[in-house]
């Protein structure tokens, strides 16, 4: 049989760190499992009560700021070709300088 130094020294030790992992994976399993349903349940209030006539207004919110995001994306485009535009009619009508002209 082993040294009984060895085993209350190694073994023990080991097998304890062992069973406080299995107990640390099984506490952490409960804390989320309840955490998960806590929030479950806050969820379904929400959808149930107010929160549910809170969320759709959030959503037509997000909705009109998308449509607004592209209509501003547009006037962007058409600021830029407008600013293109008035920039070639300015060179057009710059007089060109001869070879001589400075």
């Amino acid at each position: 049989m082993g040294d009984p130094v060895w085993i209350e020294n190694v073994v023990f030790p080991l097998v304890m760190m062992g069973m406080t992992m299995l107990a640390g994976v099984g506490v952490y399993r409960v804390i989320v499992r309840s955490l998960d349903r806590k929030h479950e349940r806050l969820l379904a209030e929400m959808q149930r009560g107010t929160g549910g006539t809170e969320i759709a207004g959030l959503q037509a919110r997000v909705e009109a700021l998308e449509e607004v995001a592209g209509r501003v994306q547009e006037l962007e485009e058409r600021v830029d070709f407008t600013e293109r535009l008035l920039t070639q009619q300015q060179r057009d009508r710059l007089p060109s300088a001869g070879p001589g002209e400075r």
